[in-house]
């Protein structure tokens, strides 16, 4: 199978222009080369999906204009918020029900060979299992069963990719010192008092997101 590099605009949108992980470069490589080839992807049938160019995941987008059920201080904080969680995010993939997936940065910027991976949903932020984003994503796809695991698993392998997992049980649950979703709390609570005290106007659609952040300002 031939290598694809992800190109330079996937790079520097989704990573930072960080070096892309050799786990990651495989995954994409296999998605492209099997939608050229009109080969069914089996990631993609368990519903995980890989971006491409420079689309972010549609949640956030959506999540970065301001929450519809939200108005005026609370809808400028929360789509502010969610531009620094992009800023210290690597998001590069989707689920079946539209949660993002990608790495977690964190405010210090942690390097992307340590980076958690993470997914977020509708409400909140949380911590992937897995050591690297072809763990992570196995099992999410797998939907905790483990023989949808073990077809998956094969499959990866049998592409070149590293997972010592085997079983779900097995894929351990990494450390993260900066919780993704404590981390963005803080950040809307410091935006809601910063426009508050500026007596922010309601907001129209779509949200204009202020050009500083706060994250100097987070532990």
């Amino acid at each position: 199978m031939p290598e694809i590099d992800p190109n330079v605009q996937f790079t520097a949108l989704h990573l930072g222009g960080r070096t892309v992980p050799d786990d990651l470069r495989r995954l994409l490589s296999l998605q492209s080369v099997d939608a050229a080839s009109g080969r069914a992807n089996r990631l993609n049938d368990a519903g995980v999906f890989f971006l491409s160019g420079d689309r972010l995941p549609a949640l956030i987008e959506s999540e970065c204009r301001g929450r519809d059920d939200l108005s005026g201080v609370a809808r400028l904080a929360h789509a502010q918020a969610m531009a620094d969680m992009v800023r210290y995010s690597g998001f590069v993939a989707e689920d079946r029900d539209g949660n993002a997936i990608g790495y977690w940065f964190g405010p210090h910027q942690f390097p992307i060979e340590v980076a958690p991976l993470m997914r977020f949903g509708p409400d909140d932020f949380s911590i992937l299992r897995g050591k690297g984003i072809a763990e992570a994503v196995l099992v999410v796809a797998a939907h905790g069963n483990d023989r949808i695991f073990s077809d998956l698993r094969k499959y990866l392998t049998g592409q070149g990719l590293k997972i010592s997992a085997q079983t779900i049980a097995d894929v351990e649950q990494p450390e993260c010192s900066a919780s993704p979703h404590a981390i963005y709390r803080q950040l809307i609570q410091a935006y809601s008092a910063d426009l508050s005290a500026t007596s922010a106007a309601d907001a129209g659609d779509p949200v204009d997101i202020m050009t500083t952040h706060r994250g100097g300002d987070l532990p």
